[in-house]
């Protein structure tokens, strides 16, 4: 069985978030989600300003009617 435990590195070392308790010489696989891999630059890009978006679709032609309606069609746009 598989389970998921999140965890940081701090100075290179996994500390989990939460206690768990290991059994003696188990082998544990450790699967890392992150933006880093190796050979990636050291300095990060930093995250797109979503902000920018804001407001890009408020003069829409095809976002003005009722939103009830805009969805009730999509629904049934296949009957």
């Amino acid at each position: 069985m598989y389970q998921a435990i999140e965890a940081i590195s701090k100075a290179g070392i996994i500390q989990p978030l939460e206690p768990i308790l290991f059994d003696e010489n188990e082998h544990l696989v450790i699967l890392r989600l992150s933006k880093t891999y190796i050979g990636a630059s050291a300095s990060p890009t930093p995250p797109a300003d979503w902000k920018r978006w804001a407001g890009v679709l408020k003069n829409s032609p095809n976002l003005n009617h009722d939103p009830v309606a805009m969805q009730q069609a999509m629904r049934h746009e296949w009957d």
